[in-house]
């Protein structure tokens, strides 16, 4: 008897972390497919230990945010090898735990709504009210951690590339409906496992299933992207300064090679320049009036406080015109507790700085309106969706990632398709070490530089002032739909 026991409890443990790290591999590898159903289908499977739901949770943010390692070493900011490696698997292991947290918290209503009867067994209509009810609390939650400083790169981001049709229902739905409707599909999956193991028929809700899933596909993939064209030039430079360097250089070296960049958007005719977030020092200047109108990432000080901001530089002028300030600011590495602010500069070359407006409308008045995302800003939907309703007419995305791995690339590259599609926007993206290049507005990727290399690119960006439902309306379909799916949940169970 001791076997089976062992063998049960085992498949109690095994299967829930199997199936975060598949969640967690579909997401830092962006590939879909096969990984995330499955992993979706092992988070729906039943335990009779709560701690089944952290177990998937908190391997599920291990591998998916495992980058967070690549901030060791920190010897350059003054730290002891020790003491960094001791930080940053800190970290890593904080959020891991947190998102632990979270899935077992879900995993509690899922008892309290799911498990009082035999899920098996249970007529198709009050079934499919609390699953849906269940997922659509799961993609509330997604959107609700996006407003937050802890960095979830969740269900909704990990369609993107892996199933880019599916991922054209943002449009429609945003990532949270994204969400919703991947949980799901695990949901299929499980309930029709457990109905074959238990000698149900499976026929009609694997074909109703298969019909829906490629309906959504279809509707997805129904859009007209808008027509290309070419009046409307924009220089990308591609600085590929790493961060580790940044404090041994000064502003000459950077007024350097800022001649270079603009000797290559004037040849090319370019109507603006764009650089990376944190290109330029501290309250920086040009020698000379400016000959292009500059957009760059740099630092400014605004009522003796640091900011980190996107500068624009108009023509015939040697000091910024325009700014927007950076609003999400990362914990530790750029926003410092108050009780460490005077004992510690924390992760970060600068030390704290402080956060702007959490407006991401940016009117330069040399170019059309634009929706503004500096660094990880480009995983809050919210905002830039109010960016466009407030009139921009193109995303714009500055970043500086390194020192973090190619997994990081790829998961911020997905985030700002996303957002693309959500919205039907064209997204310039540049960063310091790359992703850099235009994303169009169904999300396809027009132009990329390599990464890891300094480069000067011409791209060719729409301006539209199209909107699509997902812009006009945001998530309020998916918050009516929580809240009539919770009617029916206490409705169902008064009678």
């Amino acid at each position: 008897m001791l076997i089976p026991i062992q063998i049960k409890s085992l498949k109690q443990y095994f299967c829930p972390c199997l199936g975060g790290i598949l969640g967690g591999i579909s997401v830092a590898t962006n590939f879909w497919l096969v990984f995330m159903p499955i992993s979706l289908f092992i988070l729906w499977d039943r335990s009779e230990r709560r701690i089944a739901k952290f177990c998937w949770g908190f391997f599920f943010i291990f591998i998916s945010h495992s980058w967070l390692y690549d901030l060791h070493p920190l010897t350059w900011l003054g730290f002891s090898w020790l003491t960094s490696l001791i930080i940053t698997i800190s970290i890593l292991l904080f959020c891991s735990f947190l998102g632990g947290l979270l899935v077992y918290l879900w995993g509690i209503l899922v008892e309290i709504v799911l498990w009082k009867e035999d899920v098996f067994k249970m007529k198709n209509y009050p079934l499919t009210v609390k699953v849906i009810f269940l997922s659509l609390t799961w993609g509330i939650g997604e959107l609700i951690l996006s407003q937050t400083p802890f960095f979830w790169i969740g269900l909704g981001e990990s369609l993107v590339p892996g199933d880019i049709y599916l991922a054209g229902l943002a449009r429609w739905i945003g990532a949270s409906g994204l969400c919703t409707v991947q949980i799901l599909i695990g949901f299929w999956i499980f309930l029709i496992q457990g109905r074959i193991k238990r000698k149900i028929r499976v026929k009609k809700t694997f074909i109703f299933g298969i019909l829906i899933i490629t309906l959504l596909h279809l509707f997805g993939g129904l859009t007209d992207s808008i027509k290309r064209n070419y009046e409307y030039p924009v220089a990308i430079w591609q600085t590929n300064i790493p961060t580790r360097d940044k404090l041994k250089i000064d502003g000459e070296f950077i007024k350097e090679k800022l001649s270079i960049a603009q000797k290559y958007a004037l040849d090319n005719k370019a109507k603006i320049l764009v650089a990376p977030e944190g290109t330029f020092p501290n309250n920086f200047y040009l020698d000379k009036v400016s000959k292009v109108n500059i957009l760059a990432g740099g630092f400014r000080d605004f009522k003796n406080e640091l900011r980190s901001s996107l500068l624009g530089f108009e023509i015939g002028n040697q000091f910024f015109t325009s700014v927007i300030d950076k609003n999400r600011l990362v914990p530790l590495g750029e926003k410092i507790p108050i009780f460490l602010d005077n004992v510690s500069r924390g992760l970060s070359a600068v030390g704290g700085i402080k956060q702007g407006s959490d407006s991401r409308f940016f009117d330069p008045k040399f170019s059309p309106p634009l929706a503004v995302a500096i660094c990880y800003e480009i995983s809050d939907g919210l905002k830039i969706r109010k960016a466009i309703n407030s009139g921009a007419k193109l995303i714009i995305t500055a970043a500086n990632l390194d020192p973090y791995p190619t997994k990081l690339y790829n998961q911020f590259l997905a985030l700002a398709r996303l957002r693309s599609i959500e919205n039907k926007k064209d997204n310039i993206l540049v960063s310091n070490t790359g992703p850099s290049g235009l994303l169009g507005d169904d999300g396809n990727i027009i132009q990329l530089m390599d990464l890891n290399a300094e480069q000067n690119q011409i791209v060719f960006p729409n301006f539209s002032s199209e909107k699509t439902f997902y812009t006009k309306f945001g998530d309020i379909p998916i918050l009516l739909l929580l809240i009539f799916f919770l009617v029916l949940n206490l409705f169902w169970k008064i009678n």
